[in-house]
């Protein structure tokens, strides 16, 4: 058992090592651009790379509740240089406070994330669906 926790662990870190390069974020906003809004169309953009040198850099995608526009939500994806706000900068969707309205902040932290307002990383997903899928195996082949 503890070789299976072993190599659960393993994998989760190999797949989740970055290499040392810029992450890339999707840069666009609504207003100027339809095709960056809630039902964003990437082929329309190209991302770009986070000019941060210290890594300290996520994408994160913002959303502007409707105000005197009909039904018109502005949507901003950009990166975002950590400490910039006071707000909770983990990773998912955050309700915060900017020049006197109320926005939600999704950061993320993989290539090309802020492409929806989901900011559960592939990589992730694919890592718990793979482990959830190796831990059911190894349980049914031992108590049959």
């Amino acid at each position: 058992m503890q070789s299976t926790v072993t190599g659960i662990l393993c994998l989760f870190f190999c797949v989740h090592t970055k290499l040392v390069e810029a992450l890339k974020c999707y840069h666009c906003n609504n207003l100027d651009n339809p095709a960056c809004g809630m039902y964003f169309k990437p082929y329309q953009f190209t991302a770009q790379p986070c000019s941060s040198h210290s890594h300290n850099s996520k994408c994160v995608l913002q959303r502007e509740p409707p105000k005197g526009r009909g039904h018109w939500e502005g949507i901003i994806r950009s990166c975002y240089e950590m400490g910039t706000l006071l707000t909770n900068e983990t990773n998912g969707c955050h309700h915060t406070k900017i020049a006197g309205f109320t926005t939600t902040l999704c950061f993320c932290d993989t290539d090309y994330c802020n492409r929806s307002s989901v900011t559960w990383s592939e990589t992730t997903a694919i890592t718990l669906a793979i482990s959830l899928l190796f831990v059911l195996s190894w349980n049914f082949i031992n108590h049959h």
